[in-house]
């Protein structure tokens, strides 16, 4: 299954909110905004970028993406608090969103990547990109949401998002293709979808 704004926001984001007493009849739409967003950063703003090892040739990779939810967690706070919203709720709400986008992302998005010079072995990758900022704002205002409130959290959203994938790298992404018996390193390009 592919990522997509639907399945993250009514399958993982929006239940996990829920059990973390996050309730509430604009639940539904403030997932889906976050889910927008999200989706939209990763796979269409966004790049894979890997640095290889292994045997000469030509290689594909495929693995899901796996985030460390102490990272999450952390530079979510650290967003919310830079932004000012700070409250009582606010650890519960961390908890539901960071539970939701992780179990979410390692159901649904996958790496995708492109290794021209490597045919057999394991790469590290990275999640390069622009701010997820605009991109959070604009999925909050396509699921109905706009005005300062919004716009506010979605900043603080956006700046945790940035801060996660800016310390984020996955190792062992597999490469497998045509090899040979020289070794090689090199880099490799790819997509989250």
């Amino acid at each position: 299954m592919a990522l997509n704004p639907p399945a993250l926001a009514s399958g993982f984001i929006a239940p996990n909110l829920a059990a973390t007493g996050n309730i509430g009849s604009g639940v539904p739409m403030f997932s889906l905004g976050i889910a927008i967003g999200v989706c939209q950063f990763l796979t269409t703003q966004s790049k894979v970028m890997t640095v290889d090892v292994g045997t000469l040739g030509v290689g594909t990779g495929l693995i899901p993406l796996i985030v460390p939810s102490p990272l999450l967690s952390a530079s979510l706070t650290a967003g919310i608090a830079s932004s000012g919203l700070m409250g009582t709720m606010a650890p519960k709400f961390i908890l539901g969103l960071t539970t939701g986008l992780i179990t979410g992302w390692t159901a649904l998005a996958l790496l995708q990547t492109n290794h021209p010079t490597v045919g057999v072995g394991t790469g590290v990758a990275r999640i390069v990109g622009p701010t997820s900022v605009p991109a959070i704002i604009s999925g909050f205002s396509a699921a109905g949401m706009s005005g300062d409130g919004p716009a506010r959290m979605a900043r603080a959203i956006g700046t945790g998002i940035d801060m996660t994938f800016a310390s984020f790298i996955q190792p062992g992404i597999p490469i497998v293709g045509g090899a040979s018996p020289m070794g090689s390193t090199g880099v490799g390009l790819g997509t989250v979808f």
